[in-house]
């Protein structure tokens, strides 16, 4: 798409700390490579472990907390993969061992894309991955992350939906006390005011900081390694919106949304 695009570094530099979602490509994503296994084998693995969530996926005005975890075990695998579901997982590091299928990843995928933005004149808090992964026509409701997101599509397609204009649907006073049961995706949104990427396998996409978004499967099972940035600095400076956020945090400590943490290890 004409003008959501970046492939190189220096362009990246002067187009990361806005609110307007792009594609990388280019150099901007040469560290994402990892061989994969079958997506049978990643929602078997995942789905037993104790870590990993299981939503409906239902669509709705926003984001949904139901628990269907232990159905979907029940299930065989090649049929559980047939239905509507969400599935999550936050700390990747325990997959990332012998005979799990996440070996190596760190090294092969995480390291590098932490020394690519070193590498830019980038410094930050956190960089940990997240996998997403649901069934056919599962959506990921609206709403807001309190992180740069790089969504990575592994399998499947989705189409990730952000705003045009993303300042004027979730203003200051809404980014900086934004809890996530309480945002609802306004009726008055048309197909004009979106800006949404079909993501096939193999894309990538910048999701900036504090921006409404919301993700939309196909008719097949779908998988992305999600990147999540935070504390993410250039020459020292953090983005209008986080900036904004920490602003706030010290001026109303009581009322203001906590601090994310996460990591790629292991509990």
């Amino acid at each position: 798409m004409a003008g959501h695009e970046v492939s190189t570094w220096q362009e990246f530099e002067t187009r990361w700390d806005g609110s307007v979602n792009f594609l990388l490509t280019g150099e901007c994503r040469k560290a994402l490579k990892f061989d994969f296994p079958p997506i049978e084998q990643v929602v078997e693995e995942m789905r037993r472990d104790p870590g990993t969530g299981v939503a409906s996926g239902a669509k709705d005005r926003t984001l949904t907390n139901d628990d269907i975890k232990a159905e979907f075990l029940a299930l065989p695998v090649e049929q559980a993969l047939q239905r509507p579901f969400s599935m999550s997982h936050y700390r990747l590091g325990v997959f990332d061992a012998p005979g799990r299928f996440l070996y190596g990843f760190r090294e092969t995928v995480l390291d590098p894309w932490k020394a690519s933005l070193r590498d830019a004149g980038f410094t930050f808090d956190r960089c940990y991955p997240i996998i997403f992964l649901g069934g056919p026509k599962y959506s990921t409701n609206y709403h807001m992350d309190f992180s740069h997101v790089l969504p990575w599509q592994i399998y499947g397609t989705k189409r990730f939906c952000g705003l045009n204009d993303p300042d004027s649907w979730a203003p200051r006073e809404m980014r900086v006390t934004y809890g996530p049961a309480r945002l609802e995706m306004p009726s008055t949104i048309t197909e004009a005011d979106s800006l949404c990427h079909v993501m096939k396998p193999g894309d990538v996409l910048w999701n900036a900081f504090l921006t409404p978004h919301w993700i939309e499967a196909s008719d097949t099972a779908a998988m992305s390694v999600n990147i999540s940035h935070g504390g993410l600095r250039f020459d020292g400076r953090l983005c209008k919106h986080e900036q904004e956020l920490e602003d706030f945090r010290q001026a109303y400590p009581k009322v203001a949304p906590g601090r994310v943490t996460g990591t790629y290890e292991a509990q």
